[in-house]
């Protein structure tokens, strides 16, 4: 495989220190912490974790037993004081340390390459499993993981659990290796499947680490290894593969928080049976050749009577699906009795014909059933949804590739929200994601959360999570139960204080420091420390044309999102004429003839309501509804307009009337030369 999940660490615990004389204690202490150890919070001394290596599966084909004998290495004791190291190797014991762990990278399109590795016991059963995962084991096995496997800055790494184990006592590790095809939230091939026990065992001053291959299944490789394969099939093998190809890998194999591992998908064991059961090769088909045609008036020539060849072994039928009906065997036919079989016809007589019965032809076969239609893509569904260029979804989506927040900017009415509830559909599933509007009394309470008093009991106090706390722990459950991540969508987000609500979100926004700081933890109020999921999914939205009357975005986070403008689509025009058959081309032209294009100077020199108020695609949408309800055209207008007039004054709203006017609008502007008349300017 291409990552560690497997460590050892030496360590010496508080006990043994105490137990020391004070002196050697000490020196230990100053010792330990110069070489690379650091003291948990128990007390105790622990050493850097060490990757242990796995032996390679042999490159054999065949499902016999695996011929490598387990491997035995020695563990070297990490201690740079020679003067204390006798020491310190008496007082140190070591442990195992297993890592439940899920890595995803991007291989083009939809596809993903998922590396995962989890552990049993022997037997296949869940162990405890311990989580959040230390921040410092957690930072070794993220850099052990990219630098053996040479992941990319797309590549996400997530450990999920770990269990620290004993010398003697014994471990099961499955690693796999996968293509994901998230759009169908299944894996669409198996790469390997490799399967370790490890253990540790102390000979004499030296501890030595053991492993044993158990079964390899290697798809990937220019030979096919196929390592004792079956064995996945059994008892202490199958749950552990069963999980990796349900690709619950975001939930660990263990048992968490008195939570047993999820169930796994029958679609992982559908694919589990092909993977071992592979179906037999179809029967070569052959031709039978058709018997010759005699000449018309002439008899067939009679061919001399030869013996008969020995007839050849049937081909093999093909494979017969275990709910199809039985095949019986037909009954045998019983011998004739010879007085009742015709006599030989006499020497020199002419032989009688013997009418041929006709062949017994097979029935048509039914028709195969169409191949199902493949799913649409989810992405290019929202451009059926909405108006909206193609550059502007490139770019939203490439950040949310990356991982990146999401800032969408715009006008009123140019579809930023159903833009980001569409991104969020499309990466997280249908209504997959919390949609939230930001509010000017937000601080960092209801962003992250903290202490509030319970309503209804006096004085007591409880942890309220915030919106981004919640939405991170739906975000986990979400990937257990689905394999997808879940969405948070901050609407108007400039209508928040941004030091007062934001101003703790600023490091974590960033992917590189998820994984250091909490969202929250006790010091907070919290029972456990909460952290930003690595691929967590932030949309926000900010109407640039109120900014001035809102909180301004700092540039320290403005930085830490993407911003994609939403403007006035090119192909705007083309959607609502798609969307609304019902309203005629002359309605359209006159409702851009008033309306304008887009372009503010075309729009201002020609009157047009585009050149001195910015409307968008939902304006245009909400026109064409009331005029497609009976109202007509110049009523809908009429009644969408009035709210955009009250920061114009005479100047513009007496162009308008005169382009009202030349458009067939009587009503449109009757109600702009009032609004002008009441103008203070």
């Amino acid at each position: 495989m291409n990552f560690s999940t497997v460590f050892a660490q030496y360590k010496i615990s508080r006990d043994t220190l105490a137990s020391l004389d004070p002196e050697v204690s000490a020196a230990l202490e100053r010792a330990a912490r110069g070489g690379g150890w650091s003291l948990d919070a128990g007390g105790s001394l622990l050493s850097a974790p060490i990757a242990l290596e796995a032996p390679a599966p042999p490159g054999i084909k065949g499902s016999g037993p695996p011929k490598a004998a387990p491997v035995a290495r020695e563990v070297a004791f990490p201690w740079a004081d020679r003067a204390t190291a006798p020491v310190a190797r008496q007082a140190a014991q070591a442990q195992l340390l297993v890592f439940d762990l899920h890595s995803a990278a991007p291989l083009g399109g939809e596809l993903r390459l998922i590396h995962s590795a989890h552990f049993s016991d022997l037997e296949g059963a869940p162990l405890t499993a311990y989580a959040p995962v230390p921040l410092k084991l957690n930072q070794a096995v993220t850099q052990a993981a990219r630098a053996e496997s040479g992941a990319g800055p797309l590549t996400r790494i997530s450990v999920l659990a770990y269990r620290a184990l004993l010398p003697g006592e014994l471990v099961r590790v499955l690693e796999a290796r996968l293509v994901f095809l998230p759009r169908k939230n299944q894996v669409s091939k198996v790469k390997s499947l490799v399967t370790f026990d490890h253990h540790l065992e102390r000979r004499g001053d030296e501890t030595v680490h053991v492993c044993g291959l158990r079964a390899a299944l290697d798809l990937d490789s220019a030979g096919k290894r196929d390592l004792h394969a079956p064995t996945f099939a059994g008892s202490g093998l199958s749950p552990l593969a069963l999980h990796a190809l349900s690709v619950s890998a975001a939930r660990p194999y263990g048992v968490l928080d008195g939570e047993a591992p999820p169930t796994p998908s029958p679609a992982a064991r559908k694919l589990l049976g092909e993977l071992l059961n592979p179906p037999a090769p179809a029967p070569i088909k052959v031709k039978t050749p058709r018997p010759a045609k005699a000449s018309r008036g002439q008899p067939a020539e009679v061919a001399s009577p030869e013996p008969s060849p020995v007839p050849s072994a049937p081909l093999a039928p093909p494979p017969v699906a275990l709910t199809s009906v039985p095949l019986v065997p037909a009954p045998p036919s019983p011998d004739p009795d010879p007085a009742e079989l015709p006599p030989p016809p006499a020497v020199g007589a002419r032989t009688p014909e013997v009418a041929v019965p006709p062949a017994v032809t097979a029935p048509p076969a039914a028709p195969a059933a169409p191949a199902p239609e493949p799913e649409p893509d989810p992405w290019e569904r929202i451009k059926e949804r909405m108006a909206l260029d193609a550059e502007v979804l490139d770019q939203a989506r490439a950040a949310l590739a990356r991982c990146r927040p999401l800032l969408l900017t715009g006008a009123p009415g140019t579809g930023k929200t159903l833009l980001a509830t569409l991104l969020a559909e499309a990466l997280c599933g249908p209504d997959n994601f919390t949609l939230v509007t930001a509010d000017a009394r937000w601080t960092s309470s209801e962003v992250l959360g903290g202490l509030r008093v319970v309503p209804g009991e006096g004085l007591r106090y409880a942890f309220f999570a915030g919106v981004v706390t919640r939405a991170a722990l739906r975000h986990r459950q979400s990937v257990a139960e689905t394999g997808r991540p879940h969405a948070l969508i901050i609407d108007e987000f400039n209508r928040a204080h941004q030091d007062e609500a934001f101003g703790r979100l600023l490091t974590l926004l960033d992917p590189a420091y998820r994984g250091r700081m909490p969202l929250v933890g006790p010091a907070d109020g919290a029972s456990e420390e909460v952290y930003l999921p690595d691929d967590f999914v932030l949309i926000a939205t900010m109407n640039d044309a109120d900014a001035g009357r809102l909180h301004e975005i700092g540039s320290a986070l403005q930085r830490r999102f993407v911003t994609v403008p939403v403007g006035l689509p090119a192909e705007e025009r083309a959607f609502l004429e798609r969307a609304w058959p019902k309203v005629s081309a002359a309605q359209f032209d006159t409702l851009y003839d008033f309306v304008g294009t887009g372009d503010p100077v075309s729009d201002r020199e020609a009157g047009r309501l585009r050149g001195f108020v910015t409307v968008g695609p939902y304006f245009m949408g909400e026109v064409l509804g009331l005029a497609a309800e009976g109202l007509g055209l110049d009523q809908a207008l009429r009644l969408q307009v009035a709210p955009q007039l009250g920061a114009l004054g005479r100047a513009e709203l007496s162009p308008l009337q005169e382009r009202a006017g030349r458009a067939g609008l009587p009503r449109l502007a009757a109600l702009l030369g009032e609004t002008a008349h009441a103008a203070p300017f």
